[in-house]
């Protein structure tokens, strides 16, 4: 009687433990990824082939698939597959614990990071901290961020590697508003108009876009750069042409369209006079148009060649208003000049600015007194379409060049040398070892750069144009000046062009004049100088989510991550658990969500708060690069919970039953035993 009597209570037990088991998946019938356990019983030792009753082995969660219900929120996450969400505790003291969950109602805390109802962070491979000298090109060395200036998207584009995830993300700002047209006195130096400049870069924008998608398509091709073609076409020399009037023309045919130029009927200043002048006396070819050997020039000869030079200057500005193309006349070799010993030699060359894309030279004529001459052509250097990498790159040098520019401070010549009453001052005194002088001094970054013309101080008469000179050829050659700008003339202009991108300087002209020791300052001409460029702003970050690292905590915050000033976007995340952050229309990598799998899954210890914690019998947690485990992350939804009420409801009546049979067996033994003490009395 008494083994009854034990027998029934272990029944007792075990019914218990049951409805206690299926009391707890009826309360969690709501409770999101929640699995439902179940209890697994066995029967106790046997004595003379008779059970002692029953015991619960175990209470089992059945990590089985719940059924997902889309919920529209972009903080609701589900697994669709076996695996857990990964979370971490951080403690007060700087230790943290790492715990699981199917439970994907999660939220951006207070700290920018993802975490889950209980304020635990999810983890992950977080964004890299971006290196702002290598991740971040900007024309702005104060901004290395965007920020609400960048209103123009130049190019957006997630590449996907083996083990790595990069974000190219490129903003300009308004280049439609700061472009100017370079001004038409520095003709034949590759000028352009306002709407060339805007058109130039919406097709680097075109070319910049499909590199990146190119990359993405095959982001392991072999890098390699885009070469831009660079052309030279020569018109009869100087020797040959017999271009002298109206209803005369230059032209040549690029990618089957023609450019003509007519005859530009100009007169030749004093200045080119002089210059024409001198190049005769010093035996120049071709400069005796009439053939009369006389000791000077005409002043028809003087005219048509000044003609003939603004006839090729006008050509070359005609092609640099094509699209993607700019043109220089050119020195012998192929160097960009507007001296007009080389611009007569009638060379132009013509420079692709978008890497990669060819160009077709056609014919190339000179058209006077009813005959045509042949010009010629040849390209100096063929375009080559760049791969992978490289091709990006060279898209954005390109289009960085459009946007931006250089920075170009153009100086009349005569206004150097001239008091504030725009007066000319005699150069120098005459007096040995003394001499009036020219210095330019550049501001950039705070450090004042300055150089001085050796000219001045020789104690002989030199003009001021020679001075000039000699002030071009310090700068050039000064170890600091010659690394920021490069100076030249153009048209008998001192031009002063910075020589990176984007750079801003300020430059000041001194001249001193030693008689009365005065010093006079001239600035830049604000009509005659610009830039190459739109004279906007341009920025490229690259940042990187490298899948090889160790996990940790998913910062969602924009300007927390360094790229933009504004914190907050649109948060999405794709089946594989990549975080993105739409913001003004660009998309940003800022993370990937781990998904953690193990080879028991029945052995995780639940610890409550929808949370496991792994055992030895589990196992330690197992992780695939770019969750490639069969696994899915299904957005802006929620798995449900695995209790099934009905099922649940039955099995408390089973269980029930159960019970009270069992009392009914302790209830009988009691009697029997009851019996058997009576029987002794």
């Amino acid at each position: 009687m008494i083994g009854a009597l034990w027998t029934g209570i272990s029944g007792l037990s075990a019914a218990q433990a049951a409805i206690d088991n299926e009391s707890n998946n009826i309360a969690n019938v709501n409770t999101v990824g929640y699995k439902a356990s179940r209890v697994s019983f066995a029967d106790l030792m046997y004595q003379d082939s008779i059970g002692k009753g029953a015991t619960v082995t175990s209470a089992e969660k059945q990590y089985v698939q719940g059924s997902l219900n889309l919920t529209g929120s972009n903080y609701d996450l589900a697994l669709n597959g076996d695996g857990f969400f990964v979370v971490s505790n951080v403690n007060a003291t700087g230790t943290s614990e790492t715990y699981y969950t199917r439970a994907g109602n999660l939220r951006m805390g207070d700290n920018g990071t993802l975490q889950d109802a209980n304020g635990y962070e999810v983890q992950g491979w977080a964004m890299s901290t971006l290196d702002p000298t290598s991740d971040v090109i900007s024309t702005n060395k104060n901004w290395t961020s965007f920020n609400d200036n960048f209103t123009e998207i130049a190019g957006n584009q997630i590449i996907k590697f083996s083990n790595k995830i990069e974000t190219y993300a490129a903003k300009m700002t308004d280049y439609q508003t700061s472009a100017k047209s370079d001004s038409l006195e520095l003709t034949g130096s590759g000028i352009k108009s306002k709407s060339s400049k805007i058109s130039d870069i919406e097709q680097l924008i075109t070319k910049y876009t499909s590199a990146l998608e190119d990359y993405a398509e095959n982001p392991n091709a072999t890098s390699s750069p885009s070469i831009a073609q660079s052309s030279v076409i020569d018109f009869p020399s100087l020797t040959s042409s017999s271009l002298n009037g109206e209803k005369q023309q230059i032209y040549v045919y690029i990618d089957g369209n023609k450019y003509p130029v007519d005859y530009v009927n100009t007169t030749a200043n004093t200045e080119l006079r002089a210059e024409l002048e001198a190049l005769y006396d010093a035996g120049m070819t071709g400069l005796d148009l009439d053939g009369d050997g006389a000791a000077d020039l005409s002043d028809e000869e003087y005219n048509i060649l000044a003609s003939r030079a603004a006839t090729y200057k006008a050509l070359a500005d005609k092609i640099s208003d094509i699209t993607g193309l700019v043109a220089y006349t050119v020195d012998a070799s192929n160097n960009p000049s507007t001296n007009i010993a080389d611009v007569l030699e009638g060379r132009i060359r013509i420079d692709s600015i978008n890497p990669g894309e060819d160009f077709l030279i056609g014919d190339v004529s000179e058209f006077s007194n009813s005959t045509e001459l042949e010009g010629t052509k040849v390209n100096i250097t063929e375009a080559v379409a760049g791969t992978g990498e490289g091709a990006v790159e060279s898209a954005m040098n390109a289009l960085r060049n459009a946007v931006a520019g250089k920075q170009y401070d153009v100086y009349e010549q005569n206004d150097i040398v001239s008091d504030d009453d725009g007066n000319l001052i005699t150069w120098d005194d005459g007096t040995a070892g003394t001499g009036d002088t020219i210095s330019f001094s550049m501001t950039i970054d705070g450090i004042v750069h300055t150089v001085t013309s050796t000219q001045g101080v020789t104690g002989t008469e030199v003009s001021y144009k020679e001075a000039v000179t000699d002030l071009i050829s310090q700068i050039n050659l000064d170890p600091d000046l010659s690394l920021l700008v490069e100076a030249k003339t153009i048209n008998g202009k001192l031009v002063i062009e910075s020589k990176t991108t984007g750079e801003e300087f300020t430059g000041i002209i001194s001249y001193t004049d030693d008689s009365t020791a005065t010093t006079y300052t001239k600035e830049k001409d604000l009509e005659l100088s610009g830039n190459t460029g739109a004279g906007a702003e341009f920025m490229q970050i690259i940042s990187n989510v490298d899948q090889e690292t160790s996990k940790t905590s998913l910062q969602l915050k924009l300007d927390s991550l360094g790229l933009t000033d504004e914190s907050f976007g649109e948060f999405n995340v794709d089946e594989t658990g990549l975080i993105t952050i739409t913001q003004d229309g660009v998309d940003y990598v800022v993370g990937q969500i781990a998904i953690a799998q193990f080879a028991n899954n029945i052995e995780l210890k639940a610890i409550g708060n929808n949370l496991l914690a792994e055992t030895t019998s589990s196992g330690k947690p197992i992780y695939t690069i770019n969750n490639d485990n069969s696994t899915l992350i299904s957005a802006k939804t929620l798995e449900l919970s695995k209790a099934d009420l009905s099922e649940s409801l039955v099995n408390l009546m089973v269980f029930q039953r159960a019970f009270e049979a069992n009392s009914k067996s302790i209830t009988t033994a009691d009697e029997l035993l009851t019996t058997l003490i009576q029987l002794k009395r």
